[in-house]
């Protein structure tokens, strides 16, 4: 029942939902009369669905929530943030309505008990935390003589974006650890060979051993780590 009022609720807010329809919103805000036929569209589909014709409720509710969580986003500025919020909070909502109207307090209390004391998704989690964070520091601390040594021949931060090289390596090394966490480690040869191709026209050419050397340390180092945490973790799951 969840997943089908999730997926309502994305055909509603991304196919029923034109961009002319979303302009309109962002313009007139509470005045917009599509606003309040696209709220009671999301009540009317999710009542459509219900096995239980007498829960009128649950559309009602939604269709108040939906109109409140979207008039607070027409008045935030278009952000990433705003829309991912945007969407939890809707989401947010309909998992709360499906938890008190049909799943039990003691069924929440159990898989809450399990999720809690489950050693397998505590070890996953922690693993991937490392990955993402405290690695990425220690990779930094690890190469950065190389990288002063190449900021000093020349200077390319204008020809890159901002940040963009520890964002490749934070999803570079959530791929390489769930490769090896899912004992497919034909992925890291497919990742290794795009990453090779994506970076071959930024290190060719005279003057560039230096940058190619030290993205290939970079790389090996990441690759190496995001291995050896995710053999490791495999090791303690067994």
């Amino acid at each position: 029942m969840l997943f089908q009022w999730i997926t309502v609720h994305l055909f509603a807010d991304f196919v029923l939902q034109s961009k002319k329809m979303v302009q309109q919103k962002k313009e007139r805000k509470a005045g917009s009369w599509f606003l309040y036929v696209h709220c009671l569209l999301h009540a009317g589909l999710i009542y459509l669905i219900l096995p239980d014709k007498s829960l009128w409720i649950i559309p009602v509710i939604i269709f108040i929530t939906h109109y409140f969580i979207d008039l607070w986003k027409l008045y935030q500025k278009e952000s990433a943030i705003s829309f991912i919020a945007d969407q939890l909070l809707h989401i947010i909502v309909l998992i709360i309505l499906w938890m008190i109207f049909y799943q039990s307090t003691e069924w929440f209390s159990f898989n809450l008990s399990n999720l809690l004391n489950n050693y397998s998704f505590w070890l996953i989690t922690t693993a991937y935390l490392f990955t993402i964070f405290p690695l990425a520091y220690i990779l930094g601390f690890a190469t950065q003589r190389w990288r002063k040594d190449i900021q000093s021949d020349v200077d390319r931060s204008a020809t890159s974006l901002s940040e963009a090289g520890k964002w490749i390596g934070v999803f570079e090394r959530i791929l390489v650890l769930t490769f090896v966490i899912n004992n497919h480690f034909e992925g890291i040869g497919f990742l290794i060979a795009a990453k090779s191709v994506l970076r071959f026209n930024d290190i060719k050419g005279d003057n560039m051993r230096k940058e190619a050397e030290y993205i290939l340390i970079g790389t090996l180092m990441s690759f190496a780590s995001s291995i050896i945490i995710g053999i490791l973790v495999n090791l303690l799951l067994k």
